[in-house]
């Protein structure tokens, strides 16, 4: 299971504000959540929830802050929560794994005591970590990033990150279509392989991939990216290209071998 985050937080805190770009493009404000709730008296199951959202709070155009904070809680949780304070929505959420946790392995514990089966001492622990983060501001583009890590028993539990682009000049959540000319899937997909060959020690040719467990065919295009000063940097989860063992790929692809594909050359 994941180690701890938040080394042992166990109440919501409000954590000041941050400075993204020195400019200050983004004002944003952290908040944390963590706790270990208990399943039943006398056991020692439990599930631990642990929360933390760096959440903005000033955009250049104060008319557009509403909305991409709704998108942002749409996406951490869910649209039940998206109109919601974003305090009400972490404990809001925060309940609502509480109860679904009980529902579902209270009957479990029971079941096992009445039938005294003896796997009645197997620990029924759960985990749900969620963390979320600007990861940059380049021209005007806010990238934005969801981090879930969910244990619910088993060898090991499934984590990813999704990524959100999001347009300050209009407040839209930008995807690939908004960003590359039309027919940009194969030419784009040519340079996922070549920068992940260069970009690992390991390999030489695209073949190599194969090698190591790799599925190419499946190295696309998948509007899973974020923005940085210098580069576009695609990030493949935990069995989108690969068994679990490999994790994460990032491949990060440089501006200007990107200049013939993007709809806009000069804004990157």
């Amino acid at each position: 299971m994941k180690r701890s985050l938040f080394l042992g937080l166990i109440v919501l805190l409000l954590a000041g504000c941050n400075l993204k770009k020195s400019d200050e493009v983004v004002r944003t404000t952290n908040y944390t959540y963590e706790e270990y709730y208990p399943l039943m008296d006398g056991r020692v199951d439990s599930l631990h929830i642990a929360i933390a959202v760096e959440f903005p709070e000033k955009v250049p155009n104060d008319d557009l802050l509403e909305p991409i904070q709704q998108n942002i809680k749409s996406e951490i949780f869910g649209d039940a929560y998206q109109y919601m304070d974003i305090k009400q929505a972490i404990e809001a959420f925060t309940a609502m794994l509480k109860t679904e946790y009980r529902q579902n392995n209270l009957p479990v514990a029971e079941e096992r005591r009445a039938e005294n089966d003896p796997a009645l001492d197997a620990i029924l622990n759960e985990e749900q970590i969620i963390s979320s983060m600007v990861m940059d501001v380049h021209n005007y583009i806010l990238s934005y990033a969801v981090e879930r890590y969910v244990f619910m028993g088993g060898a090991h539990g499934s984590n990813y990150r999704i990524f959100y682009n999001y347009d300050l000049n209009t407040g839209e959540q930008l995807h690939e279509e908004d960003i590359f000319v039309e027919g940009y899937e194969e030419p784009l997909t040519e340079l996922l392989l070549s920068n992940m060959v260069a970009q690992n020690e390991d390999v030489e040719l695209i073949d190599d991939l194969k090698r190591y467990g790799y599925n190419v065919d499946e190295i696309l295009p998948n509007d899973n990216f974020f923005l940085t000063d210098s580069s576009l940097v695609y990030v493949f989860n935990p069995y989108d290209i690969a068994p679990y063992s490999l994790g994460e790929t990032e491949i990060s692809i440089a501006y200007d071998q990107l200049q013939d594909l993007l709809q806009t050359p000069e804004r990157f």
